[in-house]
């Protein structure tokens, strides 16, 4: 990964790789749009809620302590949409009984049920792990009444490929949209490393945008959801103010399939969010688009490590014009207070690779393993472990509250 403006080249790459994966002639799939309307508020307001890594299935106790949390976050902000960004269900924890997973969908998406908000799934790397597929998962979660999840198209990479619009507050509009996209597992395009959001998916979602500004005859803005972060949230880091925490190695994409590139291009995507790093939920701007991490949900699988609690991602979109402001809602309820951060000082504290990437430092991850870490010590100047690299969260700029 270079530190060159990375969605300069990788149009090309992404336009190259879907010549390759389309043969060079086949037509993408038209848009496909949700039946249940999402609109935004009487005040020009919409609020939604961030679930991430919620990591069911490992233990019981870990289950229902992760359902209270959600319950809690709902009725504490109320939000119109639950977005699911990935790993709710820990599929390798499978035991090989009949209709484990719909128990633990069950218990997930009880809380949602139980407070009447509908919710979107965004498939991780590790929802399918266990006894049902990537397109059984979405039928089953679509079963649902308050379910606003799609089927993306079949001929590309990907399953929870789709756009949710939210319409203006008073009905007369398209005012946003929500995107999904889906990141897959692992070994992107066949190299070492997480998934990624597929050359065919990127262009699905360029023609989609594009069919969708002739349609309205303007750019509507939104933000997309996928599990997996791109590369460009590594380079955030390094380059850039941040604000929260990043206590292990960005485990991104080991190709750059030109999502980020895309988001420029067509100039809709305001902002991006991922999961899948446990102990990371910062966010910050990177080339005029924001890239933001959730807070892990779950008590299932590991993290967050101290002092970062389980939570969520809140985000109020304001629909005229349009903007997005963000917090986190903590498992307790209360907000988490985060810190502003500037770009490392030294080159040496800066990641160049993906974590479980070919070259990437020492291991904090691979793709074979159920979970990637980079653990907390407690030493005076409170440095991050990561395998053998010892990187300084206090060799940053001067921090300031946010």
């Amino acid at each position: 990964l270079s530190l060159m403006p990375c969605w300069l080249w990788s149009v090309a790459l992404t336009f190259a790789f879907v010549v390759w994966a389309a043969g060079g002639h086949r037509p993408v799939t038209p848009v496909t749009l949700s039946s249940t309307p999402l609109k935004f508020r009487e005040d020009g307001t919409f609020r939604i809620v961030q679930f991430t890594d919620l990591h069911y299935g490992s233990d019981a106790d870990d289950d229902a302590l992760s359902a209270k949390i959600e319950d809690l976050i709902l009725e504490k902000e109320g939000p119109d949409l639950v977005v699911l960004s990935g790993d709710a269900v820990s599929g390798y924890a499978w035991d090989h009984s009949e209709g484990w997973f719909k128990k633990r969908w069950d218990q997930l998406t009880g809380p949602m049920v139980k407070h009447g908000i509908p919710w979107a799934y965004v498939l991780g790397n590790h929802d399918d792990q266990g006894e049902l597929s990537r397109e059984e998962i979405v039928a089953l979660d679509q079963s649902a009444p308050l379910s606003v999840t799609l089927a993306g198209p079949e001929d590309i990479h990907g399953v929870t490929n789709y756009v949710l619009p939210l319409l203006s507050s008073d009905g007369t509009q398209v005012a946003a949209n929500v995107w999904s996209l889906d990141s897959m597992d692992t070994d992107c395009l066949g190299v070492k490393g997480w998934g990624c959001v597929y050359p065919d998916a990127v262009q699905w979602y360029r023609q989609t945008s594009a069919s969708l500004k002739v349609k309205y005859n303007t750019t509507i803005p939104g933000l997309a959801f996928f599990h997996i972060p791109t590369p460009e949230v590594m380079l955030l880091y390094d380059n850039a103010n941040i604000t929260g925490y990043r206590t292990q190695d960005v485990c991104c994409s080991p190709v750059n399939t030109g999502l980020f590139a895309a988001f420029k291009e067509m100039g809709d995507v305001q902002s991006t969010h991922s999961g899948h790093d446990h102990n990371n939920d910062y966010y910050g701007t990177y080339d005029g688009v924001m890239l933001a991490y959730g807070r892990k949900t779950g008590v299932g699988g590991y993290g967050p490590d101290p002092p970062l609690k389980r939570g969520a991602r809140v985000l109020e979109l304001t629909e005229s014009p349009y903007s997005l402001k963000t917090w986190i809602r903590e498992e307790d309820g209360s907000i988490a207070q985060q810190m502003v951060h500037g770009p490392p000082l030294h080159d040496e504290t800066k990641q160049t690779v993906c974590c479980g990437a070919i070259n990437a430092r020492a291991s904090l991850s691979s793709s074979s393993s159920s979970s990637s870490r980079c653990s907390s010590v407690k030493q005076k100047q409170q440095p991050l472990v990561c395998g053998c690299v010892v990187v300084f969260q206090g060799e940053r700029l001067p921090p300031t509250k946010k």
